[in-house]
């Protein structure tokens, strides 16, 4: 007895059901998905990959671009495609990006106020009243909204935030607080979270050690037990020593095509080891990149051949699991800019430690939009 074959109407399919589906494929898919009818596309409304293991480009729009309030979207996987946000308002494109954790934003608005985006959801988080805000106290001119260093922490689920932040001096505010919170000395020049030790490391000014903060109770205590060697800039890294004719020619030249350059910190969330990464722009337009972890014994830095399996995503001051992932390259460098440079298309790329090679974005990246700064960030980042 044959069993006649029932007709099935798929965009009838429980709408819980297929978000539940759809959060464990790529977001290329999810986009696919949306697609295929109006009931589907209603269900996975908000809906976020909860499997992504690799880094996306967000670009923002221009600040006196009126005809858009979106961001546009690179996702590696995806490399002959962008996507767009959703509308995020006439407020968002005034705002300027600070920090980014997973898939959220932390935003400063034209009063000086910080908030919490989540641009593929569109959910907000309003922090409390910053000290510019609440005086009506501007910081002096020379001080731009990209001057201020902050770091982000946001749990997707129970959405648990942690922000600090240095305006004229260190704050910081979680959920719950309904205040900014001092500590700390000031003058920090880059602020990193590790979430899973719950401590806070900063770099302050060249040649001074890194700090490290416990925020594992209430109030942000010192951990003086990590002793870290200073940070600080050593062109001498670039060039051979093991021949001296070489090395004074090799100086000549770097002193002859020396732009720009950077110190940054990063945390590895594999090996938890703190990192010393320092970049150099040249004239001819190469760049030049090393990466320090700490001698355990000697305490000073010394220069590491290979990230090995993980990938550095320098916006966040991180790195990630890159072995056998589509869509993101192991040994590598993500990175946005040298500060204003953000907007510069040359400086958005990865960076092959291997090759020692830069692989730029395809052209439609940046021929899509207008934008005025442009941020790596890891969407369903949970480290």
């Amino acid at each position: 007895m044959t069993q006649s074959k029932k007709n099935v109407n798929w965009s009838e399919l429980c709408p819980d059901l297929v978000r539940c589906v759809f959060q464990q494929l790529s977001f290329t898919n999810l986009k696919r998905g949306r697609l295929v009818c109006s009931s589907w596309r209603t269900a996975l409304r908000g809906c976020v990959p909860e499997r992504n293991q690799i880094p996306w480009l967000i670009l923002f729009p221009r600040k006196k671009n009126n005809s858009s309030s979106s961001c546009v979207l690179f996702v590696p996987e995806d490399r002959d495609k962008v996507y767009k946000t959703r509308d995020l308002g006439a407020d968002f494109v005034k705002s300027s990006c600070l920090a980014t954790y997973g898939s959220w934003l932390l935003m400063l608005d034209t009063r000086w106020n910080l908030y919490i985006l989540n641009p593929l959801t569109g959910e907000r988080i309003d922090l409390p009243t910053t000290d510019y805000a609440r005086y009506q106290r501007r910081p002096s001119d020379d001080i731009k909204p990209r001057d201020l260093v902050a770091c982000l922490w946001v749990d997707d689920r129970s959405k648990d935030y942690l922000v600090a932040c240095e305006m004229c001096y260190p704050v910081f505010t979680k959920k719950g607080n309904h205040s900014w919170r001092r500590f700390g000395e000031g003058g920090y020049k880059q602020m990193v979270y590790e979430h899973m030790s719950q401590k806070l490391y900063v770099r302050r000014y060249n040649s001074y050690p890194v700090k490290v903060w416990s925020f594992c109770g209430d109030d942000p205590q010192q951990v003086f037990e990590d002793n870290y060697p200073p940070v600080e800039y050593a062109f001498w890294d670039f060039l051979r020593k093991d021949d001296e004719e070489l090395y004074l020619k090799e100086e000549e030249f770097y002193v002859k095509e020396y732009v720009d350059s950077r110190l940054y910190i990063a945390v590895s969330t594999v090996s938890r080891q703190v990192l010393k990464v320092v970049n150099v722009l040249q004239k001819s337009k190469r760049w030049l990149f090393l990466v320090y972890k700490m001698h355990p014994v000697e305490l000073t830095w010394e220069v590491v051949d290979s990230l090995g399996d993980e990938a550095l995503i320098l916006d966040i001051g991180i790195t990630v699991v890159a072995k056998d992932i589509p869509g993101i390259k192991r040994n590598s460098i993500y990175f946005s800019g040298l500060d204003d440079g953000r907007k510069n298309p040359d400086h958005i790329f990865v960076f092959d430690l291997t090759t020692h090679e830069i692989e730029p974005l395809p052209q439609c990246v940046f021929s899509s939009v207008h934008f005025s700064d442009a941020r790596w960030f890891f969407p369903g980042l949970d480290v």
